[in-house]
């Protein structure tokens, strides 16, 4: 018998929440500092992140024994206590030198946003402008506000800055591809 899948979904643009099957989860942060750290964890930008990029980010020193241990026990093991308690699992995962969200039975709306921006920039790049259109177009359709909106952090600041960037450029392109279609057209 096929066990039904429920998407863990995560938004991020324009306000942060987080639902399992519509219903709200996670709405009390045992600590504002931790929620930060797992947000930065959600950025469409990278793959995963260093011990080095986090110990920098969350406690301002690079890695060292002594602050990756003081990470551990400060974030990282209070973070999946609680998405733990939560969620009824934690999407950390922890390597030896990175840590990373597992996307997997997970919607995040800013990867949407992203990877559908990069599609439509990189069709637009190689002439498909009817395809690119309708990608850029997705794309802005998918940009609902700021990234995680009055949220402080290093690493979501420069998302937030960087995924700004995307929408205005994917905003730009469609409306200079919709004159072009029009001029076409007629």
């Amino acid at each position: 018998m096929d066990i039904p899948v429920t998407m863990l979904e995560i938004r991020t643009l324009g306000r942060f929440s987080i639902s399992v099957a519509g219903k709200p989860v996670a709405t009390v942060w045992p600590d504002e500092s931790i929620k930060i750290l797992f947000c930065s964890l959600l950025s469409p930008l990278d793959l995963f992140f260093t011990y080095d990029r986090i110990c920098r980010s969350m406690l301002g020193v690079p890695a060292t024994l002594t602050s990756r241990r003081r990470l551990d026990e400060t974030f990282i093991r209070p973070l999946n206590i609680f998405l733990i308690k939560e969620l009824g699992f934690t999407p950390l995962i922890t390597g030896q030198e990175n840590i990373r969200i597992d996307k997997h039975h997970i919607h995040i709306d800013a990867f949407e946003f992203h990877s559908t921006a990069v599609e439509g920039l990189r069709l637009l790049s190689i002439g498909d402008n009817d395809a690119a259109l309708r990608k850029l177009s997705r794309a802005n359709s998918l940009y609902a506000g700021s990234y995680l909106p009055g949220m402080e952090g290093k690493i979501i600041a420069n998302t937030r800055n960087d995924l700004e960037s995307f929408h205005q450029t994917a905003s730009r392109d469609t409306i200079k591809l919709q004159r072009g279609s029009v001029r076409q057209a007629a």
